[in-house]
């Protein structure tokens, strides 16, 4: 997040997230009551509000992770873009509008980047009803989000190799929460779940993944050292490894509704899982 801009409802603290000039005007907006907000999260805050900063810096500040940046589409996103933030997502949540900004990025290695001073907007259609932000702008605490079945949104964190980092949900009673991740994810319109997984060595991972219904699919022979060191693990499900960069390797599994690709990082002989895609059938 960022800045020094007073908000309405935002005490000083948050302000300094956001980074953007004091002289600088905010959109502002009116309407409704805000909606109750609340974070779980010990490195994200939350705040009702209807005013939006424009952004600290420039295009140029972003220019080196062209790639994670993307062209708004509906009027919430837009009205980010307008304020001359970088759009990472803009995504449904129930009846609101998710929207992922940052106003810094720097490229790493292997196609990585690394976003810092981003922040998640919740819009009511076009109007602007509540702000997630890190701790300080150096801090990549959010990054980018994804859309979950059932209306939930993941936020991940802007880190080289990026990690989710809680779930931001409408509540019953209408509080907007960013909670800890589900212990589970829906998929494939409920026909299947993918339990969480992240974080965990490989080896522990398909166990879990294996009590959930997700069988090992044996990769294909190769010749790769790396994938050659799973299969005599017992882990053959090993697909696919990078031999540089990040060390990215790719394990199969066919489940209830379709075959899910786990992905883990790094160089232990046990990675650890970073991500997964799920192939509906």
């Amino acid at each position: 997040m960022s800045s020094r801009f007073c908000f309405p409802a935002i005490a000083a603290s948050a302000a300094l997230a956001l980074g953007f000039a004091p002289s600088l005007p905010a959109v502002a907006q009116t309407g409704a009551p805000a909606p109750r907000v609340q974070s779980d999260l010990k490195d994200i805050r939350m705040r009702a509000i209807t005013s939006l900063p424009k952004a600290g810096g420039s295009a140029d500040d972003r220019n080196s992770c062209s790639w994670r940046v993307i062209q708004p589409k509906s009027p919430a996103a837009k009205l980010v873009a307008a304020q001359g933030w970088a759009v990472t997502a803009d995504v449904p949540m129930g009846s609101y509008r998710a929207v992922s900004f940052a106003g810094q990025m720097e490229a790493g290695t292997s196609g990585t980047c690394t976003i810092t001073q981003g922040n998640v907007a919740v819009f009511d259609g076009d109007r602007l009803v509540a702000l997630a932000y890190g701790k300080s702008p150096e801090d990549p605490a959010i990054g980018n989000l994804t859309a979950l079945e059932g209306g939930s949104v993941r936020v991940w964190d802007g880190d080289l190799i990026g990690s989710p980092v809680g779930d931001l949900r409408v509540e019953a009673d209408g509080t907007l929460r960013l909670g800890k991740l589900a212990d589970e994810e829906s998929v494939c319109k409920g026909r299947a779940k993918v339990p969480n997984v992240y974080g965990m060595p490989i080896d522990k991972a398909r166990k879990v993944l294996a009590a959930s219904g997700w069988n090992p699919v044996r990769g294909g022979a190769s010749s790769e050292s790396r994938q050659a060191g799973f299969v005599k693990r017992g882990i053959a499900e090993a697909e696919s490894c990078a031999g540089t960069g990040l060390a990215y390797c790719d394990f199969g599994y066919s489940g209830p509704a379709g075959r899910l690709t786990v992905t883990t990082a790094g160089e232990k002989s046990l990675p650890n899982v970073v991500g997964y895609d799920v192939n509906c059938r």
